[in-house]
């Protein structure tokens, strides 16, 4: 019985390397933009809807530390896709703009062009439902015994039912 349960965890484990192999594969093909609701791609997004915007309303938004933020901020500025400038009224304010080779990022791809739809492909509607029901028990009985050091809330703000680009137009900013 033990063997069965070693073989299963060997079998998600495996699945675990080979997404994130196929994550890091399209996203060398496709650039920062590959994925839009991660990382750079993230930053991409929102700029992308609005054009300038400081770096405390970014921040803000994708509810980052500004530390995380300076980070994938100056990689999109060595790639050419932004530029800071200090704002015109207040110097300590950083101003983040997309560049023409933003633009151009940003416009080829309106639409993710990876998926991973496609590795689901494989299976029937039937056994994607049970594969999804299979994977939320794991995921409860994971969630109750896994002890959350971290007091902060969930990186992803759809799972606590909120939309991570609401408020772009906040006034307060």
């Amino acid at each position: 019985m033990q063997e069965k349960k070693f073989d299963l965890i060997m079998q998600l484990t495996r699945v675990e390397w080979l997404l994130h192999k196929y994550h890091q594969q399209n996203h060398m093909n496709f650039g920062p933009m590959a994925d839009p609701r991660k990382g750079q791609g993230r930053i991409l997004s929102i700029l992308k809807m609005k054009p300038e915007i400081s770096q405390k309303e970014l921040s803000y938004l994708l509810e980052m530390r500004p530390q995380s933020m300076g980070e994938l901020l100056t990689k999109l500025e060595k790639k050419g896709y932004i530029s800071r400038t200090p704002s015109e009224t207040d110097r300590r304010v950083l101003n983040i703009k997309l560049t023409k080779e933003g633009e151009e990022a940003t416009a080829e791809s309106s639409e993710p062009e990876f998926s991973f739809d496609q590795v689901f492909e494989c299976l029937n509607e039937e056994e994607q439902q049970n594969l999804s029901c299979y994977l939320d028990r794991i995921i409860m009985t994971l969630e109750t015994q896994v002890e959350d050091e971290n007091s902060e809330p969930d990186f992803d703000l759809r799972a606590r039912g909120r939309n991570p680009f609401e408020g772009l137009g906040d006034p307060r900013f």
